[in-house]
């Protein structure tokens, strides 16, 4: 059974009042870990079947380190494919090394999971989406680390990334009740 998976934290904020846990950012790392076990896999058994990956990430990154060539040509994002001409993949905690074969050469690539805009497995209808962006890696360097949830940091103000006003005040239900029991009353 194929199935297709796309999401998009940001999708499921409520927009009703301000994420003080950190929704969006859970989710994005728990969806970051699936790229982390299924590469994980791939480094100790090699790719099956027909499974292939393209992952497309931000080439500035903190973190990324791919060639200068490779850079200039690709100054802010570049998506790779996982398939054929891989060799040493190598996956870490925060980052997975890889060497690519471009224009008949291997290059080697490092790509921090939090770099990564979208990962997908097009032989199984299988796709994940990122909200990160260059305004995200700013916001990110700017803030201070210490602290356990960033969420807390964000003014009552601001909005995220995908323009959702996450300061709306929460609207009360209590108007509703009583007009539901005073119609009750009445019908008694």
């Amino acid at each position: 059974m194929k199935s297709a998976i796309v999401l998009s934290p940001n999708a499921y904020l409520p927009t009703l009042m301000q994420d003080l846990i950190g929704y969006d950012e859970i989710i994005e790392n728990s969806m970051r870990s699936v790229i982390f076990e299924t590469l994980k896999k791939i480094e100790k058994l090699g790719l099956p079947g027909k499974h292939y990956f393209l992952i497309t990430f931000l080439t500035r990154f903190p973190g990324v380190s791919i060639p200068k060539t490779l850079l200039e040509k690709y100054p802010d994002e570049m998506t790779i494919a996982i398939q054929y001409q891989y060799r040493s993949l190598t996956v870490e905690h925060d980052f997975f090394k890889v060497s690519l074969s471009f224009v008949g050469k291997h290059e080697n690539l490092t790509v921090p999971y939090k770099s990564i805009t979208s990962f997908a497995d097009p032989s199984m209808n299988f796709a994940l989406k990122f909200s990160m962006s260059y305004g995200d890696i700013e916001n990110l360097e700017s803030m201070d680390y210490g602290e356990s949830n960033r969420a807390n940091k964000l003014s009552g103000q601001e909005k995220n990334s995908s323009g959702v006003d996450l300061s709306a005040k929460v609207i009360s239900l209590d108007a509703f009740r009583k007009n539901k029991n005073a119609s009750n009353d009445s019908d008694n």
